[in-house]
């Protein structure tokens, strides 16, 4: 058996670490952080996976105590982080840095959000980690290219997709009261960029009804300029919505179980953004939800695997425009798009698949010199 080793959002098990409230056990179990996705999707649910398969390859979260073939610092740097993976690859063990956001590079300008810029503490650090590392893993083909600039040995791993936790019966209700339903999920504060096609959901106020699976919006409206909060404002006042809180992913597969599409609209402006996964869009897929989103590199990964309009990308208003009358004028198209979407979720992104990819990136490194 091989271990490996996850240290996960910089957590590190060691006893300064209790100071920071990790419970005194987790230098014996080691740190999880249970609710994010690099924990549950990027580290559980592909450890499961390579269990189940009869994988010589184990992964754990990192125990101080233990020897290991390899460490993953998953999303995990600063300091510390960078000190650890010091004395790790002194003595001989393969040390290995996942990225899922481009903390790299520059920003000039003012970005919608502040969390959507890196600061430049953010960046030395990553930086520090990227050039230190054996290898690289990046959650986007995009974000892979940036990481090659200061680590040649980086792999694209992308965000994969539980098919377990999705409902038997989808498409179930795609059309009510006439309206299709258009699902997005994501944190309020990134509401905002539904103005990426906002002619476009105000032109068809009368024909579709949002499904918003999300947080705070009223804590969320701070964040905006006045300007922007405004424009917001004016569009979901027009075009019918409906809030559902987030729990869970389980929870959301079975919110989009109940058909319709799923979009992503994205200002492509800032470095944050074209580094994304495709997972906003790829899990609504996997319930048969054609994607109609805007040109992020990782959703043109996914648009070049697909099939029959599984995912349509839009650049300007009258694409969008074109991508929902597709389905608006002729309901029939859903099913044959979201069949497509499943199917290439389903070879493409699905746990087992990624987790397969992910194993032989570690056994590559850790026999590399």
């Amino acid at each position: 058996m091989k271990r490996v080793g996850f240290i996960i959002n910089s957590r590190v098990p060691e006893l300064a670490s209790v100071r920071k409230g990790m419970p005194p056990h987790a230098l014996v179990s080691g740190w999880d952080d249970a609710g994010s996705p690099m924990s549950f999707m990027r580290f559980r649910w592909i450890a499961e996976a390579l269990e189940k398969s009869g994988s010589d390859w184990r992964y754990e979260l990192y125990r101080p105590w233990r020897g290991y073939a390899a460490v993953v610092f998953l999303k995990s740097m600063g300091g510390h982080c960078l000190s650890l993976a010091s004395r790790l690859c002194a003595a001989g063990t393969c040390v290995l840095f996942e990225a899922n956001v481009d903390y790299y590079t520059r920003f000039e300008g003012e970005p919608p959000l502040d969390a959507m810029a890196p600061g430049a503490e953010q960046r030395e650090d990553a930086v520090a980690m990227t050039q230190s590392a054996r290898g690289v893993i990046a959650s986007s083909w995009h974000l892979a290219e940036v990481c090659k600039a200061f680590n040649p040995r980086t792999a694209w791993i992308p965000d994969n997709v539980n098919l377990s936790l999705r409902p038997a019966a989808v498409q179930t209700e795609p059309f009510r009261e006439g309206r299709l339903q258009v699902w997005w999920s994501g944190m309020a504060a990134k509401l905002f960029e539904f103005l990426a096609a906002e002619d476009t959901f105000l032109a068809l106020a009368d024909r579709i009804h949002l499904q918003l699976v999300t947080d705070e919006v009223e804590k969320a409206k701070s964040r905006w300029p006045a300007a922007v909060r405004e424009r917001l404002e004016h569009l979901l006042a027009r075009v019918p919505h409906t809030l559902h809180r987030f729990r869970d992913i389980r929870h959301l597969l079975g919110l989009y179980a109940g058909g319709g599409v799923i979009v992503s609209p994205r200002f492509l402006d800032v470095p944050y953004n074209l580094s994304h996964t495709e997972w906003k869009i790829s899990l609504g897929m996997a319930c048969e939800l054609p994607a109609i989103a805007s040109p992020v590199p990782s959703y043109l990964d996914l648009a070049d695997r697909s099939k029959n309009g599984a995912v349509a990308i839009c650049r300007t208003n009258e694409e969008w425009k074109s991508a929902f009358e597709n389905f608006l004028s002729d309901p029939s198209r859903l099913r044959a798009s979201g069949a497509a979407a499943f199917e290439v979720v389903r070879l493409h992104y699905e746990t087992g698949v990624v987790a397969r990819q992910h194993a032989a990136w570690i056994e590559k490194m850790a026999h590399a010199k």
